[in-house]
């Protein structure tokens, strides 16, 4: 936290003060249990409760919603915003939740 108010405050007069997730600088338990998409929405595991938080959409670049997603009976998990959604994980890496791939942070980065 005092690196995030370091920061802040050397950026005197600057209005957008949001920054991208880094997910170098996260702690490796927090990355192992988390999954971004290309959008920017995130899947984030409970720790020992098999539950997901999905945010939808980018919190930095547009509106974004949360909803808590608890098993429903594998594959299908029931979410805080009354929809039951369908997981499918087709490697270590990626996971696909209501049909959007999500991709595991602490993965290493994809080849090109």
């Amino acid at each position: 936290m005092a690196r995030n108010r370091l920061n802040l405050t050397a950026r005197g007069g600057e209005t957008n003060l949001a920054v991208p997730l880094e997910p170098r600088l996260l702690r490796a338990e927090f990355r192992a249990r988390t999954w971004r998409a290309a959008d920017g929405s995130l899947l984030q595991g409970f720790v020992g409760t098999g539950g997901f938080r999905l945010t939808t959409g980018n919190c930095l670049a547009r509106i974004c919603a949360a909803s808590e997603c608890s098993d429903d009976g594998w594959p299908v998990y029931k979410c805080s915003d009354g929809r039951k959604r369908k997981m499918s994980v087709t490697d270590f890496v990626t996971a696909v939740f209501d049909g959007v791939p999500y991709r595991r942070l602490s993965a290493p980065p994809p080849k090109e």
